[in-house]
């Protein structure tokens, strides 16, 4: 059953996943209360589900903050992305129903509607249909842990800003990777679909730590 705290914290949670709550800002209890219309009890078991989840940290004299992160602690989060979706791009490929490819390229179709576009009212557009590709692919993989344990690494912030960083060229290399990655379903290969998802991590990870040459793709 949903506690007001729970309402508060998943909300929260999707500010800074979204980016509306940038890393260092305060997060206040006062605000919460007033734009939930609470008390600030729920508040604070929400603050402290979002430190206990590594959304936030708690700093005397500042209170709540959103976290910010390191360069090695990206490259540790996007390293094990490597390791969880290309194992769950190959255990799709072999078990990807037409239904599922037919649903990847129409989310595709709808992530690439604006092109190349890196306005930020693009960039917000199309990280949930995003999120939602790769779903599919996580639940055609059919393997509940590799899952469970591949959602806790892809809910950290900074993989969820990844497209605000993205240059024209770069997001068009992304869109590439998801068109090859359905090629690869389509034809079942396995070893092709764990290549290009490596790839496709990999790349993202460049980017988020100002690595990736801005050439075209």
């Amino acid at each position: 059953m949903e506690t007001v705290a729970s309402r508060i914290y998943a909300a929260i949670k999707l500010q800074i996943i979204d980016g509306r709550y940038a890393s260092g800002d305060r997060i206040t209890e006062k605000n919460v209360a007033q734009e939930f219309n609470t008390s600030r009890t729920p508040v604070r078991e929400a603050m402290r589900q979002l430190v206990a989840d590594g959304f936030a940290l708690f700093k005397p004299n500042s209170g709540t903050v959103v976290r910010s992160w390191t360069p090695e602690q990206v490259r540790e989060v996007f390293d094990l992305r490597v390791l969880l979706e290309s194992e769950i791009a190959g255990l799709a490929a072999a078990r990807m129903t037409p239904s599922e490819i037919a649903t990847l390229a129409r989310l595709q179709d709808a992530i690439e509607a604006e092109g190349t576009n890196i306005e930020a009212s693009n960039t917000a557009r199309i990280g949930p249909l995003n999120r939602e590709f790769h779903g599919v692919i996580a639940q055609a993989s059919q393997n509940e842990r590799l899952v469970a344990m591949l959602s806790n690494a892809i809910e950290v912030p900074i993989v969820q800003q990844t497209f605000r960083r993205y240059s024209t060229s770069q997001l068009a290399r992304s869109f590439g990777h998801h068109r090859e990655l359905i090629d690869a379903f389509t034809l079942h290969d396995i070893a092709w679909a764990r290549c290009v998802m490596g790839s496709h991590i990999h790349s993202a990870k460049q980017t988020l730590l100002g690595n990736t040459p801005h050439v075209q793709a």
